[in-house]
């Protein structure tokens, strides 16, 4: 619960207080210069390079960001566009870019004094505070503003009153250095927890405000400014990215929702539904905070003291919109709880703090139950067949794990729902599926090659439960005209009781190649189960057919539900490579067993790779079929990136043709073209580095955002940088 940052983000720093000072300076002139018309990209460069540039670059080793390079590939894009709005949307970018590196190193700062507050002097302590200080110093104007809460009727915002977070900052830095003196080490330990809260917390609410200013610019301007409608919302979605992760850890759906509305079409954004995805975030936090207090109550002074303090800021988020929807009665409750628990923290007192957690988690509920939050909403009964079958699949994952596995147990509930839906998809794709797991089931009961087996049947129903999902909503899309909203409904909410079966899958965390291309490890998560949920709600939203955009919007959510699927099984692919090599020599059965889970992953999405690249496709199969020796981890990426790049190049060309005479069908291929590029984009980070990567991201966004708006000079440019970086990549590929 203390840990809000990178596991890296107390590394040794390399800025000392004078070179942050100096990094503040260059960054108050980068403001100047980003104010003039036009804009002089070769002067924000000269600014940004020296203190500055090597402060940024030292946030992203300390938590594995890429400021850095989005910071160039804004400058970069101000070089190559003379339209004043998209340099201004630029400037922007680098502004918001560089205020979340102050942001940044006053929590690394913060957390750096708390890891060595037993063992620094008081001095090193105190320069590190002053570090911190001085990079508050860059962003107090962001401290200062006004809270921004919702209008009585909640559909736009407005100016609250003024949040004073620079003031409480400050005060707070300086008990911070009150209790660097270590006159009473454990309890200035205790208070500095605290204090720890109080400073980066109110700093997290004042970009939480920064947001919903944004927000509310956009909602003031959008039918009668365009320009500063797109301003304000690329305002909105960088100082979103700040405080992101906060708001994503316990809200990764609503997470989604926020950064589509921040980056799409703004007649879509809703004042409403993003505080309440904000605030659902951080009441997540709150519980998370009060779950630390709880287990380190009686044991742990110090550390339930600041658990408490964590429970209270985070909540001072809410405190605005709480007062809002319950009253100002219950606004003082929920504080008077809070401020309880910070007590009964520092008293020790585990019946004291139980009371205090229970007030608090009794308003929680009912301030959550006011929220308007995104969720799917199941409306039909789909037991028929497919709830079933979802259910007999689960229960053969716990018998395959069983030791020795009942062949004649499989069998049973293989029988009834599940293989009539394995049969019903064998009959609609020409597959033999059925048979396949008929003659995996004799094999276990032979007693033949039983590990293997078991593998062959979950992948081959996880195929089958992929296929139905794929179906049922193919189905909605193209019969979306000749069926009633309840008859499409019906059918979209099988195909999402058919995911619930292969969530776990898309859930996963993403495989890359290991720095040597040796091997594969790791990377971050991709969050496509959020990412399919998501659509899944956004397609359901479409199905009423109240808006002309509805039939396209469906469409879009089907993309964004077949494609981070597909993408889900092509990771599953390398995470049995990484298996695979791991154990060939000294575990032969465990990387036999890895290369068939690789093997069976690979049939799911083969689909989407060997259409562009038959012959690579088929390298794949022959190394998850073959010695194993012969597998080899950087052959297989590069062929699947091969593919999803050939993938790429064709959605380009649908763009072209139709971007004059098609915008529907322009903005559909621009949507398909990003989920493939998403694909291979890790690898092409580790083959080109960061910057193309940005380069590329930023490209896919304009493409899409040219498609909307038939703008064509944009969307000529994107479609330049793709196909330089694409080139750049494909020349690394093995």
């Amino acid at each position: 619960m203390l840990d809000i940052e990178s596991a890296t983000a107390h590394a040794a720093t390399t800025s000392n207080k004078e070179a942050i000072a100096t990094a503040v300076s260059a960054f108050k002139t980068i403001g100047t210069l980003r104010k003039e018309t036009p804009i002089n990209a070769d002067a924000i460069a000269s600014a940004y390079a020296g203190a500055l540039q090597t402060l940024v670059q030292e946030v992203d080793t300390a938590n594995k960001l890429s400021l850095n390079s989005d910071i160039l590939a804004a400058i970069d894009d101000i070089k190559k566009n003379n339209q004043q709005n998209e340099q201004k949307l630029a400037g922007q970018v680098i502004d918001k870019t560089l205020q979340r590196v102050f942001y940044q190193v006053i929590f690394n700062r913060i957390a750096a004094i708390r890891d060595q507050f037993e063992t620094a002097t008081t001095e090193a302590l105190n320069q590190i505070l002053d570090e911190a200080a001085a990079s508050f110093q860059a962003i107090i104007g962001a401290a200062q503003r006004a809270n921004q809460i919702l209008t009585a009727d909640r559909q736009s915002l407005v100016e609250g009153t003024n949040s004073g977070l620079d003031i409480v900052i400050n005060e707070s830095f300086d008990r911070i250095r009150n209790t660097l003196n270590k006159n009473n080490p454990a309890e200035d330990f205790a208070n500095f927890g605290i204090e720890r809260y109080a400073t980066r917390m109110s700093l997290t609410r004042a970009y939480y405000n920064g947001v919903l200013r944004e927000v509310a610019g956009v909602l003031k301007n959008r039918d009668s400014d365009p320009e500063t409608t797109a301003i304000e919302q690329k305002e909105g979605e960088i100082f979103y990215r700040i405080i992101e992760s906060l708001v994503a850890r316990d809200n990764p759906v609503g997470n989604l929702l926020i950064k589509s509305q921040l980056t799409g079409n703004p007649s879509e954004i809703t004042a409403d539904e993003i505080v309440s995805e904000l605030n659902k975030g951080f009441i997540g936090r709150v519980k998370a905070e009060m779950k630390g207090q709880e287990d380190n109550i009686g044991k742990d002074r110090a550390h339930a003291m600041a658990e408490a303090a964590g429970a209270l800021y985070f909540a001072n988020i809410l405190l605005p919109d709480l007062e809002l929807r319950l009253g100002a009665d219950v606004r003082s409750n929920f504080e008077n709880a809070l401020n309880n628990l910070l007590s009964a923290s520092s008293e020790n007192s585990e019946p004291k703090s139980a009371e205090a957690r229970q007030a608090i988690s009794t308003i929680l509920a009912s301030y959550e139950n006011q929220l308007k939050l995104t969720k799917y909403n199941k409306t039909n009964d789909t037991s028929l067949i497919v709830d079933g079958a979802v259910s007999s699949f689960k229960a053969i994952s716990e018998l395959r794990n069983q030791t020795p596995m009942s062949a004649d147990a499989i069998a049973a509930e293989y029988e009834g729902d599940l293989q009539q839906l394995t049969q019903l998809v064998d009959d609609i794709y020409g597959l033999s599926m059925n048979n396949d797991i008929l003659t995996a089931i004799e094999f276990i009961r032979s007693g033949n090659h039983t590990a293997l087996a078991a593998q062959a049947i979950d992948k081959t129903l996880q195929r089958v439960f992929a296929l139905a999902v794929y179906n049922r909503i193919t189905l909605a899309v193209d019969a979306f005209d000749n069926l009633s909203t309840d008859e499409l409904e019906l059918e979209w909410d099988r195909a999402y009781a058919a995911y619930l079966a292969i969530i776990s899958t898309a859930g996963k965390e993403n495989k890359v190649l290991t720095a040597d291309k040796q091997s594969i490890e790791s990377g971050s998560n991709p969050d496509l189960d959020d990412q399919i949920t998501w659509a899944f709600t956004r397609g359901k939203e479409a199905l009423s057919k109240k808006s002309a955009d509805d039939q396209t919007n469906l469409a879009l959510a089907r993309e964004n539900i077949i494609m981070p699927l597909a993408r889900s099984f092509l990771i599953g692919v390398l995470r049995e490579v990484e298996g695979i090599i791991s154990n060939r020599d000294r575990e032969i059965d465990e990387a036999r067993e890895k290369q068939i889970e690789g093997e069976f992953f690979y049939r799911i999405a083969e689909g989407f790779i060997s259409p562009t690249n038959p012959a690579g496709s088929s390298r794949i199969k022959t190394q998850l079929t073959g010695d194993l020796a012969n597998v080899v981890a950087n052959e297989i990426v590069s062929e699947i990136s091969k593919g999803t790049i050939g993938q790429v190049k064709n959605s380009l060309k649908e763009v072209e043709l139709a971007f004059e005479t098609d915008r529907n069908q322009a903005m559909l291929a621009a949507e398909r073209l990003s989920l493939y590029a998403n694909i291979f984009l890790p690898d092409l980070q580790l083959r080109l580095g960061s910057l193309d990567r940005v380069k590329m991201e930023n490209a896919l966004q304009d493409l899409k955002e040219a498609s909307k708006q038939k703008g064509i000079d944009k969307a000529i440019g994107a479609r330049e940088t793709i196909l330089s970086v694409i080139a750049n990549y494909e020349s690394q590929l093995n």
